[in-house]
């Protein structure tokens, strides 16, 4: 009986240390080894570094065709949001303009200072009027320019092809030290897992070799 019940610990024992180490070599092997490394006729190397350049390709054409587009990206930039800017550049360019204009009047009537005051108040109203007026034909053409410019930048800009750049030269320890800050707890319950699920594979074969196989 005690060497039928040693029998049962060591197998549940090694059946869970194979599923726990199986599982923890298996999530090793995403990132490494990170150079590619021959023994005999096998080859060794982790699954990012030796398909890097696939998986670049592969995200990149996942991203553009099924989640990012340059043209999606323009579209969700309104009207309402563009209207503040152009009043911004018109009111500083107008401030430039205005006092350029009121420069030269007043190089021409210096010697007129009744005439200059009612200068700066005239260039003051007109450009009041210019200022308002183009801000208004600008706003009305936002739309326009906000379609023209999605057709233009998805003729110029791929999303593929940025994304296939960045994964090609991402540096694969930083992107490890990511992917474990974020799925450590996952991680460990996958070995955990493998842990476990080896010590019933373990009872299980020692329940078939001293109960069904014996009895056979």
């Amino acid at each position: 009986m005690p060497a039928l019940w040693q029998s049962f610990i060591l197998s549940a024992f090694l059946g869970g240390l194979i599923g726990w180490v199986t599982n923890w070599l298996a999530i090793k092997a995403l990132f490494r080894p990170k150079q590619r490394y021959k023994f005999l006729l096998f080859e060794f190397q982790g699954l990012l570094p030796k398909r890097q350049t696939e998986l670049a390709r592969s995200l990149g054409k996942i991203v553009e065709g099924e989640l990012i587009s340059v043209e999606e990206l323009i579209k969700k930039v309104e009207p309402t949001d563009i209207d503040p800017i152009i009043e911004d550049v018109m009111r500083k360019n107008r401030d430039e303009m205005e006092q350029r204009i009121k420069d030269f009047i007043s190089n021409i009537a210096n010697k007129i200072p009744f005439f200059n005051l009612k200068a700066d108040t005239l260039v003051k109203s007109v450009m009041d009027r210019i200022e308002n007026e183009v801000c208004i034909v600008l706003k009305r053409q936002v739309p326009l320019l906000l379609e023209r410019a999605a057709e233009k930048a998805a003729e110029k800009i791929s999303v593929q092809e940025i994304v296939i750049e960045k994964v090609c030269k991402m540096d694969l320890i930083k992107l490890e030290t990511i992917f474990n800050r974020i799925a450590d707890k996952e991680m460990k319950a996958i070995i955990r897992l493998g842990g476990i699920l080896g010590v019933l594979v373990g009872i299980c074969q020692w329940a078939i070799q001293n109960f069904v196989i014996a009895a056979i």
